[in-house]
């Protein structure tokens, strides 16, 4: 069978071969530091943040540690076009920096945060969630199909976790007013908001890692108006889904008699709620929805005139703090800086690896199990992704599959666009597997459990597993699909322009 491994060792000498690895100590050490760090993340038994930061600690020493002992190996990157060109054995303490951290990425997070915090300060999200609840009439399944498109909404422009954060609190302040079970509505929600993550750049941070690594190329269909293009009706196909498995599973808690006299009494209180309270300073209310309104229209924008997004998005950033009238120090404690540490965290790991060609050699041997065929690699990639994302971090998850993705597309001989976005939807969609696939799952649980209603693993999966499924199908079909229109499919140039790049 074709392998990558079959075509490199062609172009290379043989008496070079052993020179261009790592040594195997090398290897188990990092792979080691970086399956320990992603299980403690995972199970969270200590704070994710911390966990990132002890792993990427542990990859500089260790990384340190090599550099001294095999000082004297003679270490070499080949290049097809250039032969054998010497460099330190793993990596150097500029390359920490200089490639292992993504600072675009960091920068386009940092930017959403600022912006996603300045504009919740404002009440329009409230005052619009308040709004909808009265345009719904009090009718229950009208009502919560009106939140549900609100919370996919809110996640295009805020991202799943805000959104989850603002809507959690009402759908249980409604459940309390009209007397209802909210674990079905609330279960809706957030499998609502993991959905939706795939709609556009910004609805998760998954979108802004992979998008960062590329530089947001239009070519791969990442800038924010064609991510759109892709991503959106992929989302709306998977709400579609999950609206159907809730209304399935829960189709009773939809459905009110009329002969229960209180609930229509509890309706009238809640329907005469006055939106307007919620607006503090109606001048900055104006303000920051025009604001909010201007910036995605740039973000599209400039994704047309191929402005990097990290540019537009400090701008924006710098934009909200300036109209807020909001002291900056004040907006920037707010926000989550354990967030940007864990992603340094989480990249230096994952470099530390990556420089011992383990995920190199992990993408040729998944890639070289469908070489040629382009339904069995988007399987592959979408259901691997998917799964793996559904039980630890996917932040964690994508970062490492980024570096695996370039081999395993020259080894299947796939367009790496079709693989890329492969690993986006399917890591998107893997959220609802498990309670603590995402931050919205975790937050609905414990936001049960203080009402005193106990929601179990089993539970929670009877509704997440089979979504989780259909919704990767989909995936998978829609990809096919995507890959026929635009031409992504069995690409030799593929092969070559990896063993090109190293």
């Amino acid at each position: 069978m074709f392998s990558l491994e079959s075509v490199v060792s062609k172009l290379i000498p043989t008496w070079a071969e052993y020179l261009l690895q790592p040594p195997l100590s090398a290897q188990i050490i990092f792979t080691l530091i970086l399956l320990v760090t992603f299980i403690l993340i995972a199970t969270r038994r200590i704070h994710g943040t911390v966990a990132a930061l002890g792993g990427a600690v542990a990859t500089l020493i260790f990384g340190v540690y090599f550099s001294k002992v095999y000082y004297w190996v003679p270490y070499f990157t080949f290049y097809v076009s250039g032969g054998l060109v010497i460099r330190e054995l793993l990596f150097s303490a500029s390359d920490v920096y200089k490639e292992f951290i993504d600072w675009s990425t960091l920068l386009i997070i940092i930017s959403v945060v600022i912006i996603t915090t300045v504009a919740s300060h404002s009440g329009l999200f409230e005052y619009i969630i308040l709004k909808v609840v009265k345009l719904s009439g009090g009718d229950i399944r009208k009502l919560f199909l009106s939140i549900w498109f609100l919370a996919f909404l809110l996640t295009m422009l805020l991202s799943g976790d805000p959104t989850a954060i603002m809507l959690t609190p009402l759908i249980l302040l409604i459940c309390k007013v009209l007397d209802l079970n909210p674990a079905p509505y609330l279960f809706g929600t957030v499998f609502v908001v993991n959905v939706a993550a795939a709609s556009t750049l910004v609805a998760s941070f998954i979108n802004i890692l992979v998008s960062g690594h590329y530089n947001s190329d239009p070519s791969r269909w990442l800038s924010y108006p064609t991510f759109m293009v892709l991503g959106l009706p992929f989302s709306l196909l998977c709400m579609g889904i999950v609206i159907l498995f809730v209304f399935r599973r829960y189709g009773e808690a939809f459905r009110v008699p009329q002969e229960k006299a209180e609930y229509w009494e509890l309706r009238a209180e809640l329907l005469s709620l006055d939106a307007k309270i919620l607006i503090e300073n109606p001048k900055m209310f104006r303000r920051l929805s025009v604001l909010l309104t201007t910036a995605v229209i740039g973000f599209i924008v400039a994704g047309l005139l191929h402005v990097p997004f990290y540019v537009v998005s400090l701008f924006f950033a710098f934009a909200f703090i300036l109209v807020s009238g909001v002291d900056p120090v004040k907006t920037l404690r707010e926000v989550d800086w354990s967030l940007v540490f864990f992603f340094i965290g989480v990249f230096i790991i994952v470099g530390g690896v990556h420089s011992t060609k383990i995920l190199e050699s992990l993408g040729s041997n998944l890639g070289s199990l469908t070489t040629g065929n382009v339904l069995g690699t988007i399987s592959l990639v979408t259901l691997f992704c998917g799964l793996l994302s559904g039980v630890m971090d996917n932040i964690s998850v994508t970062t490492a599959l980024l570096y695996v993705t370039p081999s395993l597309s020259a080894s299947a001989i796939i367009n790496q666009n079709l693989i890329i976005w492969s690993l986006i939807f399917g890591s998107n969609v893997g959220n609802n597997l498990t309670p603590i696939g995402s931050l919205p799952n975790l937050l609905a649980l414990t936001s049960l459990e203080k009402e005193n209603i106990r929601v179990t693993w089993f539970e929670f999966m009877k509704l997440g597993v089979p979504i989780v499924i259909i919704c990767l199908f989909a995936a998978i079909l829609s990809l096919t699909l995507i890959g026929h229109i635009l031409g992504w499919g069995v690409d030799i140039t593929s092969l070559f322009s990896y063993l090109y790049s190293q």
